[in-house]
């Protein structure tokens, strides 16, 4: 998630992107600087919707359509947004969403090997997370991989110091028993998308000389992305089913969901108005937008059923063995 152009800049000096890699590294003429954009351009109802000329944070995002940056939303975004928030509100677990007692004990005892395993992981996530943030910028949070690192990172910690805190730490084991699924799916998608779905088309589509496509592929097995982008859903599978296995429930589904509505309802509503567009696919000015959108949620569902699959054989065989 490095942005293409790579000198330094003031303010969002070095946004990242996934698809983030533009393909075009040389901004308009007309978006050197930084907009200067305050709290009021966003709250002023009278205001543009899309703060910067162009749709398009210093003119990083040219290469994209002019019709996925600016202009009207296409009707099917606000129709999917409003049904996806009706069916949270309708799905909520009764009665309520917490998990019982039995389910946030569940992690290694203190000073076992998969114990050990948290306690290193946490700290190698977070050095990569560090390391990702002195390369790049703290703009990284505004990206889905970096983001889902940030949650294994905070649950491996969690892990780690679980054995040692009194029960008095209620809503610390609850936030560990909710990242469990989390982590899971969102290093599912990351991984699945970035290398089988984004990765082949921007090198196919976007790097269309072969001095692009070399610094495409260095860029692709740089460190930090290696980690964040291949090795994540080894992290994620380590410390929510190899280390305290059991099965997703419809809480840890539903919990999962609400986080993808957050961060939809931030990529929408400030990140495509600032222009920073690092998800093309999910423009809501396009009607196809509904597809991607239903693809998101589905693949969240597919994920909880075919995790739990596999699981259930984990357990199985793990009882077997032990």
């Amino acid at each position: 998630e490095k942005m293409a152009d790579k000198h330094p800049k003031k303010g969002l000096s070095s946004v990242l992107s996934e698809p983030e890699k533009m393909a075009d590294k040389h901004p308009s003429k007309s978006s050197e600087d930084v907009p200067r954009i305050s709290l009021r351009d966003f709250l002023d109802p009278w205001n543009k919707w899309v703060v910067v000329p162009n749709g398009s944070w210093k003119g990083w995002f040219d290469w994209l359509p002019e019709k996925l940056r600016v202009g009207p939303w296409s009707p099917m975004a606000p129709i999917f947004l409003v049904t996806y928030v009706a069916t949270i509100i309708y799905t909520k677990p009764q009665p309520t969403i917490e998990f019982d007692y039995e389910l946030t004990r569940l992690f290694p005892e203190a000073h076992s090997a998969y114990w050990y395993y948290n306690l290193i992981g946490f700290l190698w996530t977070l050095f990569i997370l560090h390391t990702s943030l002195k390369e790049m910028s703290p703009t990284i949070f505004l990206s889905y991989t970096y983001q889902s690192w940030t949650a294994i990172c905070i649950r491996h910690g969690i892990s780690a110091a679980a054995p040692f805190l009194p029960s008095s730490y209620y809503m610390l084991f609850q936030i560990h028993e909710i990242l469990r699924f989390h982590c899971l799916v969102t290093a599912t998608v990351t991984f699945t998308v970035w290398n089988f779905a984004l990765m082949p088309v921007i090198y196919v589509k976007g790097c269309n000389t072969d001095i692009k496509k070399k610094k495409f592929i260095k860029f692709f097995f740089g460190f930090n992305l290696v980690q964040a982008h291949l090795l994540n859903i080894v992290y994620a599978i380590l410390n929510t089913i190899v280390s305290s296995p059991r099965r997703f429930i419809v809480t840890d589904l539903w919990c999962s969901m609400v986080t993808l509505l957050a961060y939809t309802l931030f990529y929408l509503l400030f990140m495509d108005r600032m222009g920073v567009h690092f998800y093309p696919v999910f423009s809501p000015r396009a009607h196809w937008c509904i597809l991607t959108y239903s693809a998101c949620v589905g693949c969240y569902v597919a994920t909880y059923f075919g995790w739990n699959k596999l699981i259930s054989k984990f357990i199985v065989t793990s009882a077997i063995a032990s």
